[in-house]
């Protein structure tokens, strides 16, 4: 067959939760997809575990997101919340925890129990699923040109994920068939990505992890904060990753004025910090050093000292006040100047993307486009670490499908 109600562009979250919806609601629905097999990035999230969503809910939920975004995400997220998202994969077998920072993880610690659920359902339900069919074009009425053949339908869900981790398929095809269908685009970086960094002695620190930190990004130039997230920094020897830096990757820009301060005691002051390093200073012949929280790696605390310009041969007896101050500083604001980010070949995801103006937030459909849906990672959308971007996928999917199907039925509905 090659006509159908609902064809779906893309078997990532997005497009494998739409086509089961519009499925279930009684769409004939094809599901097609460029690779082999679907979910590859699926598979490859959250280190092979897939951190599908989180335990926000509500307004906890949406202010996750940037302002501009918590008003489009509104009407997905009451169709869709965390909770019965969970729900809805322990009743397909899927059993779930909850992990540090609100993240929500199968319990078999497997991202392909994830994808089998949505593909196992995605069949049941009736899917025609035909991968190895790359999308050449659409034809307004609408047919899709396929390197696999054409095919009919009467609505259009664009699926097909953004740019980043192009290893899984994902290189940013769907934005021209956005635009040439008349749709505006935003500008588009990486996101939830390391950050290179011009500090050659910090590289040394590859591999530590602080935990608990503070990362703000701020404009060296007037001190104005940009950005701040209290998660956990992982220095590399590119600069740093983790959850902290991560999140900040989409505020980075290429230019001089982007820095980050790390606040690698956030528990404890300023004068806190400084009154356990005097009371650790009481023991006289102690090395500047083993003066710093214990809690931190040896070679944390080495670099930390030597970035303060303290001799090593200075003990606690000959530290002046001065250099014990500058020490203390660092510790409550390393500054560490961020050149650029790693890319879209390690990005979790793209920043940017279709315009949320042009789509109405209550069905995923395209305002000036009839019979087109858009959902997932291309639209301009994206969370921080933590499940919330896989949220917004599974969603906004479910919320297209079901509309998708439901305008089939009663064209002056949706």
């Amino acid at each position: 067959m090659r006509t159908f109600d609902v064809a779906v562009l893309g078997a990532g979250a997005a497009g494998l939760m739409a086509a089961i919806r519009a499925a279930e609601s009684g769409a004939r629905t094809v599901l097609l997809e460029k690779n082999p097999k679907p979910g590859v990035k699926i598979l490859a999230s959250g280190g092979g575990r897939c951190n599908l969503t989180t335990t926000r809910e509500g307004s906890a939920l949406l202010n996750t997101f940037a302002e501009s975004q918590r008003r489009f995400l509104r009407p997905s997220f009451r169709a869709l919340p965390p909770r019965r998202l969970r729900d809805w994969f322990e009743a397909r077998g899927v059993a779930l925890r909850e992990e540090a920072m609100e993240k929500v993880f199968p319990v078999a610690g497997r991202a392909s129990v994830v994808l089998e659920a949505l593909v196992t359902t995605a069949q049941t339900v009736g899917v025609s699923l035909r991968c190895g069919a790359s999308v050449q074009r659409l034809e307004p009425g609408w047919t899709v040109v396929t390197s696999d053949g054409d095919i009919d339908a009467e609505r259009v869900i664009l699926a097909v994920g953004g740019r980043s981790y192009p290893k899984a398929g994902t290189t940013g095809d769907g934005y021209s068939i956005a635009r040439g269908l008349g749709l505006a685009v935003t500008p588009l970086k990486p996101g939830l990505v390391g950050l290179r960094t011009a500090d050659q002695d910090l590289s040394a620190l590859a591999g530590i992890t602080v935990d608990p930190a503070r990362v703000r990004l701020f404009d060296h130039a007037t001190g104005a904060t940009r950005e701040s997230w209290d998660r956990p920094v992982l220095f590399t020897h590119d600069g740093l990753s983790g959850p902290g830096p991560m999140n900040l990757a989409g505020s980075v820009g290429q230019d001089d004025s982007a820095w980050l301060s790390i606040d690698l005691c956030p528990d404890l002051d300023f004068d806190a910090v400084d009154r356990a390093v005097i009371e650790a200073s009481k023991s006289r012949r102690k090395s500047i050093p083993a003066l710093l929280p214990l809690r931190f790696p040896e070679r944390l605390r080495r670099a930390l000292v030597a970035r303060a310009g303290i001799p090593g041969d200075t003990t606690a007896a000959t530290l002046p006040r001065d250099a014990r101050r500058r020490l203390v500083s660092l510790v409550k604001g390393l500054e560490v100047r961020v050149l650029d980010t790693l890319g879209y070949d390690r990005a979790e995801v793209t920043v940017g993307g279709v315009a949320l103006h042009e789509v109405d937030p209550k069905t995923m459909a395209a305002r000036c486009v009839p019979g087109l849906y858009v959902c997932g990672e291309i639209l301009d959308v994206d969370g921080p670490i933590g499940g919330f971007n896989f949220q917004a996928a599974f969603a906004t999917g479910w919320v297209a499908g079901e509309a998708a199907a439901r305008e089939r039925v009663d064209p002056g509905s949706g």
